[in-house]
This record gives structure tokens, sequence and C-alpha cells, in this order.
């Protein structure tokens, strides 16, 4: 098992690497490899005051909603959760929404912070409605869909009651955008601890996947497991949207393609999750900002569009 983690995380950051050196020299203006380490070409600026930040943006929300789509499908049993299935990214996108119709003068961090705590604030909301001495995962569902139904309705007035001007920013940061703030080093320390967090439960983790009766039979604490695995979700969510908006299909895509590249086990699985996450967002980016230059398109966008066919190709291989 050790020696089959380390080549998978040697193989992803290899291909993660290729990823981002082609993320840097591709865009609206085509840039020659030397241009990444000559101070002195014009181009170097683009690379690394421009480019550079998005990159690492995109690094940052695709490993978090992959994580995060991993531990919901493990704690729900449900292949078609995703992150967003607890109505955590409805609350953080609708506070940055009224941040943006109501044009309060707060910075973009102070924004991202904000969103951040809106939508922990709707993780603790679910939290304590489906919360009976153990997490109910059923009632979990359940709430998280209505409490998601709940958001979207406010996202809509809001979009409704925003002037015409002002529409555009708002639709193309609800779809997806890596440019709306730069990455802080706190914002990968966060997704760290996480993942290190996860990696010292991968045992536990897999017996919780074969469902909570088995997992309590079998010794492991499946309600504080289940408390751990649903806040660690819900911040990663959190992030990931106070940083980009709310984009679709890594969460859902990628587990699933990890668990067919790398079988079951969490060991593996928490690592290559976070690679493929990274990955998948970053070269979506990549696309939407090169395939119709000069024009940028929402990242939410090439996400769906890569996502839907892999993901019914993916269902194809299981019975």
């Amino acid at each position: 098992m050790k020696q089959g983690l380390l080549a998978g995380v040697v193989m992803g950051g290899l291909l993660l690497l290729l990823v981002v050196v082609a993320s840097l020299l591709l865009g609206p203006v085509s840039t020659p490899i030397n241009a990444l380490i000559d101070a002195q070409n014009p181009l170097h600026e683009i690379i690394w005051q421009v480019r550079w930040p998005r990159v690492l943006n995109a690094l940052l929300v695709g490993a978090c909603l992959s994580l995060a789509g991993l531990l919901i499908q493990n704690m729900v049993k449900n292949p078609l959760a995703d992150p967003y299935l607890l109505g955590v990214s409805g609350g953080a996108a609708s506070v940055q929404l009224f941040f943006i119709l109501t044009a309060t003068s707060l910075s973009a961090n102070l924004q991202v912070l904000a969103g951040f705590a809106g939508g922990f604030a709707a993780a603790m909301l679910l939290l304590k409605l489906s919360y009976f001495g153990q997490i109910r995962t059923n009632k979990l569902t359940l709430n998280g869909v209505v409490l998601a139904f709940g958001f979207a309705a406010l996202i809509s007035m809001m979009l409704a009651l925003a002037p015409p001007d002002q529409m555009k920013s708002m639709m193309f940061w609800l779809m997806g955008d890596l440019s709306f703030v730069r990455t802080q080093w706190w914002h990968f320390v966060i997704v760290g601890l996480a993942g290190l967090l996860l990696f010292r439960q991968h045992r536990p983790l897999d017996i919780l996947s074969r469902g909570e009766l088995f997992a309590t039979k079998s010794g492991v604490n499946a309600v504080r497991l289940n408390v751990l695995v649903f806040s660690l979700t819900a911040l990663l969510t959190s992030v990931a949207v106070a940083q980009a908006g709310t984009i679709g299909f890594v969460g859902l895509v990628v587990p699933h393609l990890m668990r067919l590249l790398v079988g079951n086990k969490h060991q593996v699985l928490i690592p290559m999750s976070l690679l493929g996450g990274a990955i998948f967002l970053l070269t979506a980016d990549t696309l939407s900002r090169t395939v119709m230059a000069p024009i940028q398109l929402p990242v939410g966008i090439f996400t769906a569009l890569i996502g839907v066919p892999v993901f019914l190709w993916l269902n194809s291989k299981t019975p």
C-alpha cells in the first residue's frame, strides 16, 4: 500500500507540475517558457503577477472541493453527494453576493472572511437541525437540500434586485471566479492540516464507508468521526466558495474518478483526491482563459462541460 501511495503521489505531482506550467504559459497572450525565469522579458510580469495567483487559487479551491466531496460521499453513502449538498455553499454565496450588491466598502479579503463565516454559520445550523445524540445522515441530507433551496431563493432575489451593471459581475462570481481575491498562505495551512488530520483517520474512514452499524461493531466511534467529517467538509466548502464562488462537479466527479483509479482505501484516496481536484480545476481554468480568448469565461462552465461526460463515463463502468 505504501509503494502504491508513493507511486500515485509522484505521478500525480508530476502531472500537476505539468498542468501548472501549461497554465502559466497559456492565455490570451501566449508566453515562451523562458519568460518564467527571465525577469527582463516583458511577459514575465504577466506570468507571476496575473496568472500565478489564479493558479494558486485553482489549486486551493480544487483540492478543497475534491476532498470535501470525498468526505460527504463517505458520510451520507450517496454517490451523487457533493460539497454543496449541505447548503454551506448557499450560506457563503448569499453573504458575499449581499456585499457585492450593496457595494459595501469592505476589502476583497474581508468579503471572503464574511463569506466563510456565512458558510460555516449555515453548516452549524444544519448540524443543529440534524443532530440527535448523533448526526442522522438521512435528516442531514434532507435538511441540507432544503437549506440549499432556501439560499438559492435568497440569491435569486438579490440577482433580481441587482442593477444591470452589477448583475453580470454577480453572475460571473457565482459561476466561478478564480480572480476575485488572492489566496493567502493560511488557506493552504487549513487544507494541509485538514488533509493530515483525515489521513490519520484513514482506517476508521474505511470502516465507516461500510456503514455506521458496522463501524460501531468494529470499535469505531462513528458519532465522533461523523462530527469530524461534517465539520471538515463544512470548513473546506466554506473556504472554496468564499474564495471563488460556486464551482460545480469538482467534488462530485473527482472522488469517483480517484476510486476508479486507486481503489477505495482512504490512505491513498485522501492525497490523490487533493491532487486530482487541483489538477481538474486548474485544467478547467486554463481552458476558460484560452478557448475564447481574449474573452474570459467562468470556470464553472468548463468544470460542467468536462464533468458531465466524465461522470457519465464513470457511471457506465459500474453495474
